[in-house]
């Protein structure tokens, strides 16, 4: 596919973890707080985030009281295939905003146990206080990249502008477009990305039910 390019996280010497917000079209774009997502990248590429998965107790239709969930490049395959797969994401119009951080292997190391962490006990999912911006900056300041919780509401686009505002500019690098990963051969994931074009009938992070399975929150 002509357009395409291909981003390696951690390579020449680079160590890399990133923050994906869907919806987000442009480093300048701020989505409607329904309109977006958080998702997160370690430094060997692997994509995942955080959602609720319905248990029938109260509020659950309207993502409170929800059973947390951490969704792997496997599950989110399942779950939402337009998070992982580019083309997929290409066809349903679901435009991405990665913020890559550069950060040293021992931070590395400990984004990626805040996340095993999550996995093994991931406690319950709130559509407020407790979503998947929540958690992704739970595991940036388990890492230690930040050093406080989300200013004013926790939303992916606000995790990303405290990111923006807390780090060096040499240290962060946007990207935009629709974006997917594919495994290496070694190991961990090579991110895939076809440029956004300005188009009226994107910004859709979580198009339908018949792609996503409709059963959990992001």
């Amino acid at each position: 596919m002509a357009g395409v390019e291909t981003v390696e996280l951690s390579t020449g010497g680079k160590t890399r973890i990133g923050l994906i917000v869907r919806g987000k079209l442009s480093p300048d774009h701020h989505p409607d707080k329904l309109d977006q997502h958080a998702d997160c990248i370690l430094a060997d590429g692997t994509p995942l985030g955080f959602f609720g998965e319905a248990n029938d107790n109260w509020g659950n239709a309207i993502g409170l009281r929800m059973q947390g969930a951490v969704y792997d490049y496997a599950r989110l395959g399942i779950e939402r295939p337009y998070y992982v797969d580019m083309d997929q994401a290409n066809a349903a119009r679901v435009v991405s905003t990665v913020l890559l951080v550069e950060v040293d292997e021992a931070t590395a190391k400990l984004f990626a146990k805040a996340w095993d962490d999550m996995s093994r006990n991931p406690g319950d999912f709130n559509i407020i206080g407790g979503n998947c911006a929540t958690h992704a900056s739970a595991a940036f300041i388990q890492a230690k990249v930040l050093t406080a919780a989300i200013p004013w509401m926790d939303t992916p686009d606000n995790l990303y502008g405290q990111l923006v505002d807390s780090l060096p500019a040499s240290k962060r690098t946007s990207i935009t477009g629709y974006i997917g990963f594919e495994r290496k051969p070694g190991g961990g994931f090579r991110m895939k990305v076809t440029p956004y074009v300005d188009d009226p009938s994107a910004n859709r992070p979580n198009p339908g039910t018949s792609i996503s399975g409709g059963s959990s929150k992001g």
